[in-house]
C-alpha cells in the first residue's frame, strides 16, 4: 500500500473503532458484499445482512444512525419501537416510514413511494431512493477482491472509493473471513450435501442462472431528460459520459457547468462527417467549453466517421466513445441486459429524449439484480 494512503486512512480513522460489514451471501462459497459509512468499515450479522429486492438495495437503517455508526452523514435515522415508525431526516425534510402499516409518508403527510422492508427484525431502507430524495448522501458499490462494497458518504468523506478500497484492503479481508465463518457449520457437524444435479433452484424447481456480473460503461446522450437521467446515477453514487452536441453547447451552459461539478465526464457529440470538419467542431467545443466550465474535454463520439477517421482523431489527443450497445435498439432494459457480455467492459449508450429517464431507472434495477458494476467512462478507461 502506498504510503500516503496509510497516512490519509489513519488520519481518517484515528477516533474510530474499525468494525466490519458483510452482505447475505448464498453460503460460504457465494458472494459477500461488504459495507461502509465514509471511511469507516461496517459490522455485519445475520440479521442485518442487505438485500436487493425487486431491484432495489435495502440496507440496514443502522448504517444512517449516528448512535449506531458513529458518523455523522447529515441524514439520520431513529427508530420508534413503541408506534413501530422510522424516521429518517436531515432536520429539514423527512420521511417516516410506517414498518406496520406499509407505508411512508413525508414531514407534511404527503405519501411517498419508497417502502421500508422488515426482516429478522431489522428495518432495511432503499438507500438509492434515499440518496435522491436528500441529495446529500451518495451510496456506490465497488468490487473488490473480498466482494462488493456497497458504500454509503457524504461531502466528509476523504477517500475516493478505490482509494478506500486499497488502504482498507486488510479490515474487509477481515470482515470477510469473520462472516464467513459466522455461517460455517460446527466443527463436528457434517457439512450439507446436495443430490447430484444443477445448483441453486428457482422458486419453480428449475435452476436459476448465476448472476451476469458484467461491468458497463455508460454514456448518456443529452437531451430533455438529461438533467434527471445524471440525478439518478448521482443518487447511486455512479457517474457517466455525458455527450453534447458540440453546436449546442451554450444553450446548454447551466446543464454542462452542473455535470461537470457533480462529477461526470464531459464529452462532445461531433457531427461532422469528414475528419477535418471533425477536428473542427472539436476545437470549437474545447474552446466554448473552457468558456463555460473551465474545464477540459478529451473524448468525443463521432459517430458519422469510419474506424479509419475515428483512428485519425485518437491520433489528435482525442479519446473516442464509440457505443456497442444504445438503448434505443432494444424495446426493454432487460432485452439490453441480454446482450451484455461479462467477459469485458460493455459500452452502453442511451438518449436523454422522451422515455430515457425510465428506461434508464430499469436499466439500473436489471444491473442490480445481475450484479452489474456501472463505471465511469473517463479518457484513461476509453484509451
Amino acid at each position: 500500500m502506498k504510503g500516503w494512503k496509510k497516512r490519509l486512512l489513519a488520519a481518517a480513522l484515528c477516533a474510530l473503532a474499525l468494525l466490519g460489514f458483510a452482505v447475505p451471501a448464498s453460503g460460504a462459497g457465494g458472494t459477500v458484499y461488504l459495507m461502509a459509512v465514509n471511511e469507516k468499515v461496517l459490522d455485519t450479522t445475520v440479521e442485518n445482512m442487505p438485500a436487493i429486492m425487486g431491484g432495489v438495495l435495502y440496507v440496514p437503517y443502522t448504517m444512517l444512525s449516528i448512535r449506531d455508526s458513529g458518523i455523522n452523514l447529515g441524514v439520520s435515522a431513529l427508530y420508534s419501537t413503541t408506534r413501530r415508525t422510522l424516521l429518517v431526516s436531515n432536520g429539514q425534510i423527512g420521511v417516516v416510514f410506517d414498518t406496520q402499516g406499509n407505508t411512508a409518508q413525508d414531514l407534511q403527510g404527503n405519501p411517498v413511494a419508497a417502502r421500508a422492508m422488515v426482516r429478522n427484525s431489522m428495518i432495511f431502507v432503499p438507500i438509492d431512493w434515499l440518496c435522491s430524495y436528500f441529495g446529500t448522501i451518495s451510496c456506490s458499490r465497488v468490487r473488490t477482491p473480498y466482494g462488493t462494497l456497497i458504500r454509503v458518504t457524504n461531502g466528509a468523506v476523504v477517500l475516493r472509493d478505490l482509494d478506500f478500497v486499497d488502504a482498507a484492503g486488510g479490515q474487509l479481508e477481515e470482515k470477510q473471513r469473520n462472516y464467513l465463518a459466522s455461517i460455517a457449520p460446527p466443527p463436528d457437524t457434517p457439512a450439507p450435501t446436495s443430490p447430484p444435479g444443477p445448483a441453486n433452484p428457482g422458486p419453480s424447481g428449475e435452476p436459476s442462472a448465476p448472476p451476469l456480473q458484467a461491468e458497463v460503461l455508460l454514456a448518456l446522450r443529452w437531451g430533455e431528460q438529461g438533467a434527471e437521467m445524471a440525478a439518478q446515477l448521482e443518487g447511486r453514487g455512479e457517474r457517466a459520459l455525458i455527450l453534447f452536441p458540440w453546436d449546442s453547447l451554450k444553450d446548454n451552459d447551466d446543464a454542462v457547468r452542473r455535470a461537470a461539478a457533480a462529477g461526470h465526464t464531459v464529452g462532445l457529440l461531433l457531427t461532422g462527417e469528414t475528419v477535418e470538419d471533425c477536428l473542427d467542431q472539436g476545437l470549437e467545443g474545447r474552446r466554448r467549453l473552457a468558456e463555460i466550465a473551465r474545464c477540459p474535454v478529451l473524448v468525443a463520439s463521432a459517430p458519422a466517421l469510419d474506424g479509419e477517421g475515428r483512428d485519425a482523431l485518437a491520433r489528435e489527443g482525442w479519446a473516442l466513445w464509440t457505443p456497442e450497445l444504445s438503448g434505443e435498439n432494444f424495446r426493454t432494459a432487460a432485452a439490453l441486459i441480454g446482450a451484455l457480455d461479462s467477459r469485458q467492459p460493455n459500452r452502453v449508450e442511451l438518449d436523454c429524449g422522451p422515455g430515457g429517464e425510465a428506461f434508464l431507472r430499469g436499466l439500473l434495477a436489471a444491473l442490480d439484480r445481475e450484479d452489474c458494476q456501472v463505471r465511469q467512462a473517463t479518457a484513461p478507461a476509453l484509451s
